[in-house]
Formats: C-alpha cells, sequence, structure tokens
C-alpha cells in the first residue's frame, strides 16, 4: 500500500467534514414530515429539521470515521486537532459572518464533534489500556 501523511489525511478528512455541514443542513430542510407529527406543527416548524439534521450528521460522522479507519488506516485519536481544525474554523466563519445561519449550522456541528470526541477518546483509551498490559 502507499505511504500516508496521517496528519494531512487527517485534515483532509476533517475538511469534507466540514463541508458537509451546509449540504446535511439542507438535507434537514427538504426531509419530508412523516403523517403522525402533522398535529404537531409547533414541533415540526422548530425542531424537526434540526433533529433530522443531527441525526443524518451523527450517521455522516460514523460513516466517515469507518471510511477513515478502513479506507486509510487512520484513528481519530491519532491526530485530534487536525481532524477537527476545519469544523471549528467553519462554526467561527460562519459565526463571525453569517450569524443567521450559526443555529442551523450548529444542528449538524455538535453532533459531528461529539461523535469525533467520543470515539478519539475511545480510541485513545483502548491503545493505552493495551501499552500498559
Amino acid at each position: 500500500m502507499f505511504n500516508v501523511n496521517k496528519k494531512l489525511w487527517s485534515f483532509n478528512f476533517g475538511c469534507l467534514i466540514a463541508g458537509s455541514l451546509v449540504w446535511l443542513v439542507h438535507i434537514g430542510n427538504l426531509a419530508p414530515v412523516p403523517s403522525v407529527l402533522h398535529p404537531h406543527t409547533d414541533f415540526i416548524l422548530d425542531y424537526y429539521p434540526g433533529s433530522v439534521t443531527a441525526l443524518s450528521a451523527s450517521i455522516v460522522s460514523i460513516l466517515m470515521l469507518i471510511f477513515m479507519h478502513k479506507g486509510f488506516k487512520l484513528c481519530a485519536s491519532e491526530h485530534t486537532f487536525w481532524l477537527l481544525l476545519p469544523t471549528l474554523s467553519f462554526m467561527t466563519l460562519t459565526l463571525l459572518i453569517g450569524q443567521f445561519m450559526f443555529a442551523s449550522i450548529m444542528y449538524a456541528a455538535v453532533p459531528i464533534l461529539i461523535v469525533l470526541t467520543f470515539s478519539a477518546i475511545v480510541f485513545r483509551l483502548k491503545s493505552r489500556s493495551q501499552t500498559v498490559s
């Protein structure tokens, strides 16, 4: 197999994840509403697009982690800073430039950051426990 610069590829995957934030918000806004929720118009207007965005963001980040691990032999705990930097930068730029989009971007960014951070912590603890024993 080819030699992979792990910091660069962690940053590249971080850019893919950060770039998917707007796409995930768009998917959440276009998601069809189930007929069970039609009587609950307040929930549909206020929370349904955000919950669909959060769920799809969690799924995309888990799939991206699996692809990183299987395809490139990268672990989220190896270079967590370079993996999270593009998402945090995108959130900062959104806060500074497009405040009206910040709340909807946060519906996608928070689940992604939670999944990436949790997986980095779990893999770091696994590798630490394997080296101790």
